[in-house]
């Protein structure tokens, strides 16, 4: 029989080089490679806009795409045939020429606090140093722990976890939990921070396997490893996102949940330089997970969110 991928054809894979990067991608290589043994299947490390500035001021701005941006010209240009990203780096705008193919079964999305002797937010002295750069994560800290101190932060995530643990400067960070368990590293430092209190950033911990719309090959390589729920609950969070016109530098939480075919949606909207938050929640069915991000979204609108979006 004729081998619908392609006789002889070698699939590349793009990627960020960073260990966290290379850890999802050869999570979804793997994966690829257990299906379709007979195929080949090589991984090209591409090196993107926010990876050579990390420190520039464009982080201070809402400019979006800059750890996929690069990668995606390479599937443009048919440099490469599949593309891995985080799903919180990537636009919810996607070049019309380009799709999302696969989400896979996403991990936990919440945030986990890494200290050298497992401390929670509840449980940090007052005056600690908290490191993190996300604007979700300041504003949230700031509401539930007035008395701790925030500084910025930049870098990979074994650059932040080492100024806690080996350099000291820092008596704590907050990062994705998913991410300490994709690397395997520092878990016992870290500890869960409920979605209750801490809601996690759209499309967190979960991956985006990204292809060209006219390559029928790749898409169907590659959609058997879509999750059908975290399929929706991303859809319904991207939703949201793009309804507020908000980017990842925008102070906006959410958490989603499906249960017994219906999917639970809550979200806030942040103010960055006040204890101003606006905060919302519906619930309808998965099968229509765009709707009900789209309402949300509206909702918080109408209740005034426009003002911190600004």
């Amino acid at each position: 029989m004729k081998n619908v991928f392609g006789q002889g054809r070698v699939f590349r894979l793009g990627t960020r080089g960073s260990r966290l990067a290379l850890a999802q991608s050869g999570e979804i290589l793997r994966r690829l490679r257990a299906r379709h043994p007979r195929l080949r299947f090589r991984r090209v490390i591409v090196k993107t806009f926010g990876d050579e500035f990390s420190r520039a001021a464009l982080f201070q701005k809402n400019q979006v795409g800059v750890f996929t941006k690069a990668i995606e010209e390479k599937l443009l240009a048919n440099e490469i045939d599949l593309a891995v990203h985080s799903l919180k780096d990537l636009p919810t705008e996607l070049p019309r020429r380009l799709v999302i193919a696969a989400c896979p079964r996403r991990l936990d999305p919440c945030d986990a606090l890494v200290t050298r002797t497992g401390l929670t937010l509840d449980t940090l002295p007052a005056g600690a140093l908290v490191g993190t750069s996300s604007p979700r994560r300041k504003r949230q800290i700031a509401l539930l722990r007035p008395d701790v101190r925030v500084r910025d932060i930049r870098g990979n995530l074994d650059t932040r976890v080492r100024k806690v643990l080996r350099e000291k400067t820092l008596d704590g960070v907050v990062v994705a939990k998913a991410g300490l368990w994709r690397i395997k590293k520092y878990l016992k430092y870290a500890r869960r921070i409920p979605p209750d209190d801490f809601l996690p950033a759209v499309g967190q911990a979960a991956l985006a396997v990204e292809v060209r719309r006219d390559d029928e090959a790749a898409w169907g390589l590659v959609r058997p490893l879509n999750h059908r729920d975290t399929e929706r609950k991303v859809l319904a969070e991207r939703a949201l996102l793009r309804t507020l016109r908000g980017g990842c530098r925008v102070p906006v939480g959410v958490y989603s949940r499906i249960r017994d075919g219906r999917l639970d949606l809550r979200a806030a909207v942040f103010s960055n330089d006040t204890k101003g938050a606006v905060r919302g929640a519906v619930s309808g069915p998965s099968a229509d997970p765009e709707t009900l991000g789209r309402r949300l979204a509206q909702r918080l609108l109408k209740k005034g969110a426009g003002r911190f979006l600004r």
